[in-house]
């Protein structure tokens, strides 16, 4: 067609491009100007100009206006562009009076038509069938289908025929397009002659059909080359065709793509150039050099039929290969997933426990209920303000280093100096009572760390005791100190090396999981709480380590029984840990009734109130405990209950209640 009628034809490509680019035009889009910044869409196409329209900043262009922003091309670059994305042959040198006529019926095609070099052929659209029919019929009056190695079985199948008028081998492409071959030794302008307007890829709709990878080559003589020797091929037309990628992101291939274009400089720099683009939109495809050391496939069978076509197959036959040797890893990965497969590692991990002692709490009434202590998993412990927590974590990091076992203690609010007074502190009382003396030398937290514990030799003799004896487990316990600067990564970071130093899995603890240094400045605190929950659940299966952490209460649940919800950001805490523990003071949960109802909010408030203050006075008494309970909230693995502990604030210690005993035997109770 003469370059009006190409740049007619191009325009009405508009809405395929403006699709291609991902943009729906059956409802406004965003104005395509660079200079509109469009908040709200405000262009839309108009299928009757082959125009978009912005209805706010006024632009309208046509399909040259659009590819011209895209790629910035202008003149006949832009044109020449636009007319290959559309497969448009443009001839310069018919005059538009020429190209312009009326299109010449087939029967007229004998006397009138003059074929010029590098001209495109005009039918009319509806008497194609009857020309490929024609043409079909008239094959056999040329060998040239012969000479290029085809069957009659694939001229029959793919209806080829011969245009006798024009010495013309027909190759269809669709159902409105053909490639018409020169039989004669014709030069290259020449030597094809294609319909005029839109041009159809061979065999491009076998690509999302076929059951077997399929070739892509330059020629379509290549692909029928490849369909003789038993495979599925599609010709691109040339090295390069932008118009094979849009049809592939709406049209996925089921099998990988087997590029072979021709062996020449040209089908090189447009297989590397395909292979990006394929890249880009993910469709798999492998490099296969089928033509045997010819310049292209349909040589390789002329010159070597034989070795071409096991060429070809064995081609197809090595993707087909991969492909089940990549879907039989899958299937295999994918059945590892299943229980029977985790036998073998179950067993392996049991065997590997087997004789291993988990880490004792050091409170027996609290490891019968965990079944013996702290296994591999997230524990978390809550309480309100000024109950223990710290000292309940601190005496249990204590007990651990006693049998052998390494801790690591991350603190988050305490100081070192202050963490190991609270141990010495705690030691001093138990040494009183396991003496059965009075508590003179029993010394608080604050005692020792201001020196007025150091008032007496006796006082300093007692107390160089208790520190030796603090000294034989304290080379176990590992501490490290921060405030706001330490978090998971730098936490999982300390264990690994211990590990690798030592060759030990430490009891971790951390106190506390609110002060844990965030994951992101932006997030809010229960984001950062449940992110440090999950990544610290993580480092208990990683590293195969207990991680015991401390967690703070809710304002609102300091006079209410403690509950899951208790935990302040208890999102993560509450799904993610293994256990879930709590302290209170005994006697914090709802009553029942001599009538089996449980006792009225009033009556309880004025309960706990005095509770409260009982417990308190307590705390201010050397020797007098507060009396708590813990509570099992959640155990994954376990039973939940709860155990009462005596706690001695002053000096920083938990006992388990020792039993009444009277007359030698168990306190009875008569049955009312």
């Amino acid at each position: 067609m003469n370059p009006e009628e190409a740049k007619e034809y191009a325009k009405t490509n508009l809405e395929a491009y403006l699709n291609s680019k991902g943009i729906n035009t059956s409802s406004n889009f965003s104005c395509l100007n660079p200079a509109h910044e469009d908040k709200h869409p405000s262009m839309s196409f108009d299928s009757r100009r082959n125009r978009c329209h912005c209805f706010s900043c006024g632009v309208d262009y046509d399909i040259f206006d659009v590819v011209a922003i895209d790629t910035g091309l202008s003149g006949k670059e832009l044109f020449n562009h636009v007319y290959g994305l559309y497969n448009i042959s443009v001839d310069y040198d018919n005059s538009k009076s020429q190209t312009s006529s009326k299109s010449i019926p087939q029967s007229e095609s004998k006397t009138n038509v003059n074929i010029q070099k590098g001209t495109q052929q005009e039918l009319p659209r509806e008497s194609l069938t009857e020309f490929f029919a024609k043409c079909h019929s008239a094959v056999e009056k040329t060998d040239y289908w012969k000479k290029r190695g085809l069957s009659k079985a694939i001229v029959d199948a793919y209806n080829l025929g011969y245009w006798e008028e024009k010495r013309r081998f027909v190759i269809p492409t669709g159902e409105f397009s053909y490639n018409a071959r020169a039989t004669w030794e014709a030069d290259k302008k020449e030597r094809y002659l294609k319909p005029k307007g839109h041009f159809e890829l061979f065999n491009l709709k076998a690509i999302p059909l076929a059951e077997q990878p399929v070739f892509v080559v330059e020629g379509e003589f290549d692909a029928l080359s490849i369909i003789e020797a038993g495979g599925i091929a599609v010709a691109l037309g040339s090295s390069s065709n932008l118009r094979f990628i849009e049809f592939l992101k709406s049209n996925r291939p089921k099998y990988p793509l087997i590029l072979a274009l021709d062996n020449d400089e040209a089908g090189r720099a447009g297989e590397a150039k395909l292979s990006e683009e394929l890249t880009k939109i993910q469709v798999e495809f492998v490099d296969a050099d089928i033509t045997l050391g010819f310049k292209d496939a349909n040589e390789a069978l002329v010159g070597d039929r034989e070795t071409f076509i096991q060429t070809v197959l064995n081609a197809r036959n090595n993707v087909l290969a991969l492909l089940e040797e990549k879907r039989q890893k899958e299937e295999a990965a994918y059945y590892q997933t299943s229980a029977v497969n985790g036998l073998t590692e179950f067993i392996a991990d049991i065997e590997r426990r087997h004789n291993k002692d988990c880490v004792s709490t050091g409170f027996q009434n609290l490891d019968d209920i965990l079944d013996g202590g702290f296994y591999p998993g997230l524990y978390i412990i809550g309480a309100i303000s000024s109950l223990g927590k710290t000292t309940f974590a601190l005496q249990v990091a204590d007990n651990a280093a006693k049998k052998g076992q390494d801790v690591l203690v991350f603190s988050l609010e305490m100081g070192k100096q202050e963490l190991i007074a609270k141990s010495i502190s705690r030691l001093s009382f138990q040494k009183c009572r396991s003496w059965g003396s009075e508590l003179d030398y029993a010394t608080t937290t604050r005692n020792l760390l201001n020196g007025k514990s150091l008032n007496s030799k006796e006082r300093v003799d007692f107390l160089n005791e208790c520190i030796k004896s603090y000294a034989d487990y304290a080379g176990r316990i590992f501490y490290h100190i921060g405030i706001g600067d330490i978090g998971v990564e730098k936490i999982k970071a300390v264990i690994a090396r211990h590990i690798r130093i030592t060759g030990r899995k430490p009891l971790v603890i951390i106190d506390y999981l609110q002060i844990i240094a965030p994951f992101d400045m932006r997030a809010t605190d229960k984001q950062n709480t449940d992110k440090a929950v999950v990544e610290l659940k993580r480092a208990s299966r990683d590293y195969d380590v207990p991680i015991f952490a401390i967690s703070s209460f809710n304002r609102e649940n300091y006079t209410s029984p403690v509950n899951i919800a208790s935990f302040k950001e208890s999102g993560a805490i509450e799904y993610t840990s293994d256990v879930l523990m709590a302290l209170q003071f005994k006697g914090m949960d709802y009553l029942k009734k001599d009538d089996d109802k449980y006792e009225d909010e009033k009556s309880r408030t004025a309960r706990i109130i005095q509770l409260r203050n009982e417990q308190e006075k307590n705390a201010e008494i050397p020797g007098k405990a507060q009396q708590l309970q813990l509570k099992i909230l959640k155990n994954r693995n376990g039973r939940k209950g709860g155990v009462d502990l005596d706690f001695h604030p002053m000096f920083n210690c938990f006992e388990v209640p020792k039993q009444k005993i009277e007359n030698g035997g168990w306190t009875l109770r008569s049955k009312k």
